[in-house]
């Protein structure tokens, strides 16, 4: 007989690492969707816990649902990057381990792009919540250590970032400028895209906010949407919570980039935007630059501070 490979309309796809602690409830947030014609692809990027095992029982359940397993760990952006490289769907998103869904999630944000063509990507209201709301031991959770007079702060902060999904359209200047204002954490990563303008917007190489890269690359190709009649939960301990010496490392910064974190982006700015863009958008900009010395002295602070500890 003739053999007919199927493509569902949308690819979910998850990356994880060590993610035992969250999976399940991840995974079953999706297949709890109202909208049912998609392939989930998770990429197990060389866990070391029971993370292929809770898949496996999952897979076993549903055929919507293939794992990858890397051999060895290709780090966090490579896995994101492999996911989408795989997508089968006219639409694609990624799902955090961490995070879980509204049942009518992807249902509300396909909607709108199937019937606004010059939208490109669209995504839910954003909601953090935190390790209270969880049933695990949060101590178990790997997270940066701060002293209890700076950890409520951080964590405020932390999740007023977090929810910054707005709208974005108008020109080209009007755009970037709009999607600066209110990218901080960019939740609107695990939103609802065209696959084939999100594949011509990949980043190879990473750097701190590639991912913002990505998303200004996406707005030379169309508009962004929120659908705030659902919600996207994000965790508020995600890995960029483990500070940013941290961030650098994961992203492959040299030294000068390490002491400078936001130069590899601003750099990348102005070479793909031009100097127009980086001199309108300056203000912006220069917080960022100014964040980061910030978050590295924090950094560097909480190093000695919790060798102190340790110590005495």
């Amino acid at each position: 007989g003739i053999f007919v490979t199927y493509n569902p309309k949308l690819t979910i796809g998850m990356p994880v690492y060590n993610g035992e602690l969250f999976i399940k409830k991840a995974i079953e947030s999706i297949l709890a969707q109202t909208f049912t014609d998609f392939e989930l692809i998770i990429s197990n990027n060389s866990s070391t816990d029971s993370t292929e095992e809770i898949c496996q029982e999952f897979i076993d359940r549903d055929n919507r649902i293939q794992i990858h397993t890397q051999k060895k760990n290709i780090g966090i952006h490579r896995n994101f990057n492999f996911l989408l490289s795989k997508a089968k769907g006219e639409y694609f998103a990624w799902a955090a381990v961490d995070d879980y869904l509204d049942n009518d999630f992807m249902e509300k944000n396909l909607k709108i792009l199937e019937s606004d063509k010059s939208v490109v990507s669209s995504v839910g209201k954003i909601i953090p919540y935190g390790v209270d709301s969880l049933e695990i031991d949060s101590t178990l959770v790997d997270t940066s250590v701060f002293p209890k007079f700076l950890k409520n702060f951080i964590k405020s902060g932390r999740r007023r970032k977090m929810i910054d999904a707005g709208p974005v359209s108008g020109n080209m200047n009007y755009k970037i400028r709009t999607f600066f204002k209110i990218t901080k954490s960019l939740g609107r990563w695990y939103g609802v895209h065209r696959t084939e303008q999100l594949k011509k917007c990949i980043i190879e190489k990473p750097f701190i906010n590639v991912e913002v890269s990505v998303f200004l690359n996406l707005l030379r190709l169309g508009d962004f949407h929120e659908e705030s009649s659902t919600t996207l939960y994000e965790f508020d301990e995600g890995i960029s919570s483990r500070g940013i010496i941290n961030m650098a490392k994961y992203s492959g910064h040299n030294l000068f980039e390490t002491l400078f974190p936001f130069y590899p982006f601003t750099k990348w700015v102005i070479q793909n935007f031009g100097i127009n863009t980086f001199f309108r958008n300056f203000d912006i900009l220069f917080k960022m630059n100014l964040g980061g010395e910030f978050a590295l002295l924090v950094d560097i602070f909480l190093k000695f501070y919790n060798k102190f500890n340790s110590n005495s």
